[in-house]
């Protein structure tokens, strides 16, 4: 299974990314792509320019991570491996691993967390709710604008730690959570508005949703946010007869369709990247030889 999986990444030049040390301020990675299975091992090569390997990675095991388009119709899907490098090739930026015994794929449908580009930062409207007590129809009929950013895509950035089909991950300003402390406690309903640019200037993409927080950590540090996890218990669908539909299971499937796309774009983009990268450090490379060679005579 795992030598099927890693062929066709060669086949579709899958970029992998190696993690070194995830507590590391400088480059805590390194990207490459999938140049063939041999025998028992992989072989992956470093993209772009001043990212060689060390010597002292033989050996020794690290994380990998690399999409894959399984499917022609299907988007690609987020697969992990823990492999030990077994050669770093004499030119510092090819390495050997070893065939992993198994290869887990990350992303199930509802579960794909996407921390977006600045270009797809939605606006975001959030109210905290509370239910009537002794209503057996559980209705709302407290609300509290706990926060309207329809149109800030800097402070957006700061704020939106991630986003799913079934949630999301918010890290808010520390006054802003002290100040709206009692509805953010674990399990508390929060009414929520998502609005994500389109294409076109007059276009968006706009999702509402019940749901409630999972999780809140508030970190010792003064100057460190907040952060409060929550989940999508309920979605409004659209049209003139729109109703609240259950997306606990599953999350929601257009929100989930608009952020694949997104998912997309950016390996695309990454992909891209590191192509031209690699194309400008042939092009010096070849130049300085031309260089060095005119030099001598």
């Amino acid at each position: 299974m795992a030598a099927n999986l890693l062929g066709l990444a060669a086949q579709q030049e899958a970029i992998f990314q190696l993690t070194i040390d995830p507590d590391r301020a400088m480059e805590p990675f390194r990207y490459l792509v999938c140049r063939g299975v041999q025998g028992n091992s992989v072989v992956l090569a470093c993209r772009g320019p001043n990212h060689d390997c060390c010597k002292v990675w033989e050996k020794q095991e690290f994380p990998f991570r690399f999409l894959l388009q399984t499917h022609a119709d299907k988007f690609p899907r987020l697969h992990k491996f823990q492999g030990r490098i077994t050669e770093i090739h004499s030119d510092l930026k090819t390495i050997t691993v070893a065939m992993p015994a198994s290869i887990t794929v990350l992303e199930q449908r509802r579960n794909i967390r996407l921390k977006l580009h600045r270009r797809h930062l939605p606006g975001l409207s959030l109210w905290g709710v509370a239910k009537s007590k002794g209503d057996s129809q559980s209705r709302l009929v407290e609300q509290q604008l706990l926060l309207d950013l329809p149109d800030a895509v800097d402070e957006m950035q700061a704020l939106l730690k991630n986003v799913s089909a079934g949630g999301m991950r918010l890290a808010l300003p520390r006054p802003l959570f002290l100040e709206q402390e009692q509805w953010l406690e674990k399990g508390c309903r929060l009414l929520a508005r998502l609005t994500f640019p389109g294409q076109e200037p007059d276009q968006e993409h706009a999702y509402e949703f019940i749901g409630k927080v999972s999780n809140t950590r508030v970190p010792d540090d003064a100057e460190a946010r907040p952060e409060v996890g929550v989940q999508f218990l309920s979605s409004l669908g659209k049209g003139l007869q729109a109703h609240w539909r259950d997306v606990r299971a599953d999350g929601c499937l257009e929100l989930l369709k608009l952020l694949q796309s997104y998912q997309l774009e950016y390996y695309r983009d990454l992909k891209k990247n590191l192509i031209m990268r690699e194309g400008s450090a042939c092009n010096c490379a070849v130049a300085a030889g031309a260089k060095a060679r005119g030099k001598r005579l």
